[in-house]
């Protein structure tokens, strides 16, 4: 299930925010994030399937996600529960950093938690296959793999631009935790 959290107090604890999708969607919009989920195909692939075959496999989603997008290059990443250096790509995708472009991505296999620092609050978006993010450029973010599950993600470059770093942050491994309480609401909207 997708589930949204948010730092309330600046505790290092998110506190569960939101489980309907298009709540997720709204609060994701107010800090500049677009959230959708998408109706995937039912589709099996192997460790070692290209990414020409992903790709073509998720064809009719993909373009109604490309459609009013500029010129896009998408690739594929793959980290099977067997790769030899899931250690350090782990690693790698927990470093807070952001992008100078454009960064989206739709889960297609596995599951994670995408951090996102935005307004100064943190977000933890829980996320699983057809779950897609458009992060935009310079929001410092960091994602946690499901340890138990391979993990396969197809990337979008706007206007056909690997996005390149901007900020390298610290490690973010242990620093969050996740509390399953819903945020209680107040006249003024959720806290």
């Amino acid at each position: 299930m997708t589930e949204l959290y948010r730092d309330i107090d600046h505790a290092y604890q998110l506190k569960l925010c939101d489980t309907e999708r298009s709540c997720i969607a709204g609060r994701l919009a107010g800090v500049g994030i677009h959230y959708d989920h998408v109706e995937l195909p039912s589709v099996l692939f192997d460790e070692e399937s290209r990414p020409d075959e992903v790709i073509g496999s998720y064809i009719a989603p993909l373009d109604r996600l490309m459609a009013n997008m500029p010129r896009v290059a998408l690739d594929v990443a793959s980290v099977p529960i067997s790769h030899p250096r899931r250690d350090t790509i782990e690693r790698e995708l927990m470093i807070e950093h952001a992008h100078d472009a454009v960064e989206s991505q739709l889960l297609v296999h596995g599951a994670g938690i995408l951090f996102m620092r935005a307004s100064g609050v943190v977000f933890a978006l829980s996320c699983e296959p057809g779950d897609y993010v458009r992060i935009p450029a310079g929001l410092r973010h960091w994602f946690r793999m499901d340890p138990a599950r391979s993990f396969r993600t197809i990337r979008f470059f706007e206007h056909e631009t690997r996005p390149r770093l901007c900020h390298r942050g610290g490690d973010m491994r242990g620093l969050f935790e996740l509390v399953g309480q819903k945020v209680r609401a107040t006249s003024r909207g959720a806290l």
